[in-house]
């Protein structure tokens, strides 16, 4: 299944804490507060696990991100879009803000590796508390029909080292097993 939205697709929704949040679902509360690594569990649910990169480049930073950075803060930004897979099916979208210093230094050469794989396998990076988004599955475009009413979860955070932030914010598509039933 191909998703019709061409690299910089951006997230440019409202983000809410948490924890002024009510999840319908203990499956999607589960999902979506989890602190791990989401590439790994998203492995346990399949044979086949990819990362499709959209694109990855220099843009302006949408005012939501801007709004969840260090005021202070003059660095050069890319932001990195992806769809992680299982079993070919699109699963979550993500969308990283990326400071031009990591994107040269410890995070060079990212390729086709989940971003995941590096913040978690590197205990430098702290990690902030999740906040949360629904968003209209039209806005993605996954199917050919969605309905009017379905919603999308995400959640972000933030990852912290040294001088520099990365913002991960990821959107379970309706495959994704975050919506299975409890």
């Amino acid at each position: 299944m191909e998703l019709t939205f061409p690299f910089e697709h951006g997230i440019q929704i409202e983000w809410v804490a948490a924890t002024d949040v009510v999840i319908p679902s203990s499956t999607l509360q589960h999902w979506l507060l989890d602190t791990g690594s989401l590439t790994e569990r998203l492995q346990e649910c399949c044979d086949t696990f990819s990362l499709r990169r959209l694109g990855q480049g220099d843009v302006p930073l949408y005012a939501n991100e801007k709004r969840w950075l260090p005021a202070d803060l003059q660095h050069h930004w890319q932001a990195r879009e992806v769809i992680l897979e299982g079993d070919s099916k699109p699963w979550v979208f993500a969308r990283s803000v990326l400071p031009q210093t990591l994107v040269e230094g410890e995070l060079a050469n990212l390729g086709a590796q989940p971003l995941g794989k590096r913040l978690f396998n590197d205990t430098r990076f702290t990690r902030s508390d999740f906040e949360l988004c629904q968003v209209p599955a039209a806005a993605f475009a996954v199917d050919e029909k969605p309905s009017d009413r379905q919603v999308l979860w995400g959640r972000r955070s933030r990852f912290h080292l040294g001088d520099d932030y990365i913002i991960v914010a990821e959107i379970f598509l309706p495959d994704s097993p975050a919506y299975r039933n409890d």
